[in-house]
Formats: C-alpha cells, sequence, structure tokens
C-alpha cells in the first residue's frame, strides 16, 4: 500500500504542476477535507478542492509544487514541499503583481478508499509576509 499512496502524491504533484484541477479534485474522497493553516483555508467535498486550486492558480499563475520527500503508509502520510511561482494580484491590501515568491512546508495527508480524506498544509506566513515587503495587519497589531 505504500507504494500506491507514495504515486498517489505524486500524481498530486504532477496534476497542481499541470494545474490539472480535475484530477486534483478527483484524488480526494466524497467527504474530504483540505485545509490551509496559513491562509486560514478550510474547504471541503472535491468541489472544494476545485475552488482553493482555482484561488491558487489565479494569485499564482505559474504555481509549481515540488514534494522534496515524501513518507507514507497505508493510512497516512507527509510530505516536505517547496513552492515557486509569482504572484498575481494583492498580497495585504498591496498590489504584488510580478514578485517572484518560494515557501516551504509540510502537508500531513489522511488515506481512505485508495484517495486522499484529509489534507492538512502547514507554513510560515511570515516568510511570504517577508518576500512581499508586507507586513500583514494582524502581526502590525502585535507589535
Amino acid at each position: 500500500m505504500t507504494e500506491d499512496t507514495d504515486a498517489m502524491l505524486r500524481r498530486l504533484e504532477r496534476a497542481w504542476n499541470d494545474q490539472d484541477i480535475e484530477t486534483i479534485a478527483g484524488l480526494f474522497t466524497d467527504d474530504c477535507v483540505y485545509e490551509d493553516f496559513a491562509e486560514g483555508a478550510y474547504v471541503t467535498a472535491p468541489d472544494g478542492v476545485r475552488e482553493f486550486a482555482a484561488a491558487v492558480y489565479a494569485t499564482m499563475p505559474d504555481f509549481s509544487l515540488t514534494l522534496r520527500r515524501i513518507g507514507t503508509g497505508p493510512t497516512h502520510g507527509v510530505s516536505e514541499w517547496t513552492i515557486t511561482a509569482t504572484w498575481r494580484g494583492e498580497f495585504e491590501g498591496v498590489d504584488r503583481t510580478g514578485t517572484r515568491v518560494e515557501f516551504s512546508g509540510l502537508s500531513m495527508y489522511e488515506f481512505a478508499d485508495g484517495r486522499i480524506k484529509r489534507n492538512s498544509d502547514c507554513w510560515d506566513y511570515t516568510v511570504l509576509a517577508k518576500q512581499m515587503r508586507v507586513l500583514p495587519e494582524r502581526l502590525r497589531e502585535v507589535l
């Protein structure tokens, strides 16, 4: 089963890089949860995953995902990844179109019935904020 779950994560990586939203959504169970802790995103079902992916491509049209390391078992897995892209649009209220970004993180997965039941992404939002040269409002309030 580990080979199957390893291959599934590699298919997920290819689909993200190909901007193949239907393949991405098809790798998730009907009752899946996709969450991105740094963004505060929490979506459910393949339709939620589709919407999340479309939003990613809208702000990072040349989005590139590299899974640097993966580890999987029959029911759970992890990956260490890096995303590189050129930003399009606002970031924390400031137009940052054209800014190159690169940030890394970890994802935790739960598998069921040969698909992904849960995908939880963890990464440091301040890394992106520094590259954008924008301090988010919520951090300005703390200082």
